[in-house]
Formats: structure tokens, sequence, C-alpha cells
């Protein structure tokens, strides 16, 4: 029985062929290719430096990656500006130099308001409304009053108080600077009129603690400190004192 006929292929033609297929394939090399360019590492780095600047949000000792990720983008537009028939990346530095500048001016001024408006780790914080004394019997709230440093008969101190903190105005004085020592009151309308014309516990006599002295602002203050109460003071005067020693 005869073996089925196949035709005979030159061996130059196969090898022809082979040798066609693999020139193809290494003629396709990205350093060959007359427009590509190779993507800076700085350009990725100022990309994902800008990402992380949002944790400045979370505390301002991350403020280190929105500054690294502007140096890194100038660093990498610089770079890319110079060589810009071999390099690419423009738009990646661009875009981590904008991410890193929105969120470190974002961050700063977060932080800053939680600072300014925040009440501080410890204290607790109160209003004038709370302070008011029982319109009927005149006496100070319960509620105040367990804030505030204990004595026993003895005069020894049984319990130091817990911190508030308490937003108002100072009341208008001479003094404008070095104060140490001034009237808060719930409204700047309120003390144009005086002492006199107000209830007295619609003021508090606030005492900076240490070397702490402050300027005088028309602009809401808030201040923390331990407040102290004494309803034995003679009619018309706070019975309210706050040493403080945080002022905002």
């Amino acid at each position: 029985m005869s073996e089925p006929f196949e035709p005979k292929r030159r061996r130059t033609e196969f090898d022809d062929a082979l040798k066609g297929y693999y020139q193809d394939h290494d003629e396709v090399r990205p350093e060959d290719n007359p427009d590509y360019r190779s993507l800076t590492a700085e350009s990725v780095g100022s990309l994902i430096l800008g990402v992380l600047s949002t944790l400045t949000f979370i505390s301002l000792i991350f403020i280190i990656f929105p500054l690294l990720g502007v140096i890194l983008g100038v660093l990498a537009i610089r770079k890319i500006l110079q060589a810009s028939e071999e390099l690419s990346g423009l738009g990646i530095s661009t875009a981590g130099v904008v991410l890193s500048l929105i969120f470190a001016v974002a961050g700063i001024l977060y932080q800053i308001y939680v600072y300014s408006f925040e009440v501080p780790p410890g204290y607790e914080e109160i209003n004038f409304t709370r302070l008011a004394a029982d319109p009927k019997t005149g006496r100070i709230p319960e509620e105040i009053i367990a804030l505030t440093p204990r004595r026993d008969l003895q005069g020894n101190l049984i319990f130091a108080g817990v911190p508030v903190f308490i937003e108002g105005y100072m009341y208008p004085t001479r003094q404008m600077t070095e104060i140490d020592r001034f009237m808060l009151v719930p409204a700047i309308e309120q003390g144009q009129f005086g002492a006199a014309t107000r209830n007295p516990t619609e003021m508090i006599e606030v005492t900076l603690s240490g070397d702490l002295k402050v300027q005088y602002r028309t602009s809401s203050v808030r201040v923390g400190g331990i407040l102290s109460v004494n309803e034995n003071d003679t009619a018309g005067e706070t019975p309210y004192r706050l040493e403080a020693d945080v002022f905002r």
C-alpha cells in the first residue's frame, strides 16, 4: 500500500518563513519606536505624594507629604521640559503639584479651624444658658456646681473641679494689650451698658494663669479652665470666677 503523497518543501523556504516571523517580532521594541518617551519616576512619585497629602487633615505632621510632592513635581516638570522628546509625564507631574498644594492649604486651614473651635480634650463645653441662675430662687444650677472644686470643713481640697470651655466676648475696657484679667460676657452689645444692667450670672471674671497675657478682641473668644462659684458674693456681682489656662 502506497503512502500518501506529501509535497516536499524546500528547507530554504521554511527558514525564510521563520526568519521573517522572528524579524517581525524583534522590530516591535519600545526603544525603537520614534514616538516612545519614558515616564519619569519623579512624576509618579509626585502624584502618589499628592494623594497622600490628604493625611494633613488628620495631623500637620503629614505636611511633609505635600511638601515633597511639590518638590518632586517641580523637578519632574523641569526635567521633562529640558528633554521633552525623550521624557513624558508632564500631566502627571502637574496633577501631583496641584493636589499637593490644594491638600496642604486645605489641611492647614482645617487644623487651624479645629484648634480654634474644637473643645480641648478633657474640657467640658458649657454656655451662659447653663450658667443662668434659677429665676425664682436665684440659686446656681447644681450641674454647674458639680463642675467646680470642693473643699471639706477644714478647707482641704477634696475635688479639683472639671475644666470647662466657654465662648463669649471680652468686656470692653481701656486696656488693649497685656491683659491678664477680664470679664467675659455672652454678647458684646450687652457689655456696652455696664454690669449693672445685666444678670450677674451673665458675667464670668476670667483670670489668665501663669504668664498668659492677651490683647483685647472685638470678636468672640473661647476660654478654658477651672470654674469656681461663690454664691455669697454681694448682690449684683458675678458669682463666677474662671482660672483660665486656654485662650483662643
